[in-house]
């Protein structure tokens, strides 16, 4: 329910309507009102279409870069992981035949190959004097 007031119609008759519609202003009577103009012709939207759809396509082509990078360093991280991988083989190859030539047993074959005999004593140097001190066997 509305807080107005409720009108009631009173039954108008015909000769009142027609005082009424005397009653009328025109515009003889009522010098102050003047014509009105025309509203103005509204906006186009098409700028502000261009303008999306401009947008749009650039954050496509954002994302498509993004996608295009991320894809190449991922093929870059592939070729690393390859290449670590053979450099860790290479690594423990390289360990391998340290360790081979590293051995007290193929020393003493490489060194018997040059024509060296074992020592029949021991010894050791003194670095203070120059020394060769030997021990006995």
């Amino acid at each position: 329910m509305s807080a107005a007031p409720v009108r009631q119609h009173r039954p108008v008759s015909v000769g009142a309507t027609a005082r009424k519609a005397a009653a009328t202003p025109t515009p003889e009577r009522h010098p102050h009102l003047r014509a009105v103009a025309a509203p103005e012709q509204a906006r186009s939207i098409a700028p502000f279409a261009w303008t999306c759809i401009l947008i749009v396509l650039g954050a496509m082509a954002a994302v498509l870069l993004i996608n295009t990078q991320m894809t190449k360093g991922a093929y870059e991280r592939r070729d690393l992981k390859i290449e670590i991988a053979s450099l860790h083989e290479q690594s423990a190859a390289m360990t391998d035949t340290l360790e081979r030539y590293d051995s007290p047993s193929y020393l003493a074959e490489r060194a018997s190959a040059l024509g060296m005999e074992p020592a029949s004593t021991l010894g050791s140097v003194s670095i203070a004097d120059g020394a060769v001190l030997e021990q006995g066997e």
